[in-house]
């Protein structure tokens, strides 16, 4: 199956999980949305954390587009700073490892194509003292 998230341009609609260090769960619902210029793709990512006081993560990606099957990638997160981080396509899954500039903070995620309008996601951020977030998302391509 070819791989449509990231590969094609549209809207992504995330809904799920989001754990905080201490495991406790909050539900997430957003948003990601592709865009392919010339030499460069666009991924605007907007997730909410529900609760009492929603919190909104935000990722804007800058991918330099896919040669063979592994990329770079850039991201601003107005919480964390510059995101560095590659992307990996092995059969079914699209993995992505990062840090942040400093390389204080580290992470992962695995995105698994379900078909070709849906995704499952699990990701994890760390520091050098352990985990700090962890995520279980389901991506669906918005229909147009």
């Amino acid at each position: 199956m070819k791989h449509t998230y990231l590969f094609s341009e549209g809207i992504w609609i995330a809904k799920g999980i989001y754990y905080d260090e201490n495991g406790n769960p909050l539900n997430v619902e957003g948003q990601s949305q592709i865009t392919h210029l010339k030499d460069l793709w666009l991924n605007i990512s907007c997730l909410t954390l529900s609760g009492e006081n929603p919190v909104e993560l935000r990722n804007d990606y800058e991918i330099v587009p896919f040669v063979k099957d592994f990329t770079a990638w850039k991201a601003l997160n107005p919480e964390l700073g510059t995101l560095l981080g590659r992307f990996v396509v092995i059969d079914d899954s699209i993995i992505s490892l990062f840090s942040t500039e400093k390389g204080d903070l580290f992470g992962s995620e695995f995105l698994t194509q379900i078909c070709a309008s849906e995704y499952i996601g699990k990701g994890v951020l760390y520091n050098a003292a352990g985990k700090i977030s962890s995520w279980s998302i389901h991506l669906a391509r918005e229909e147009e």
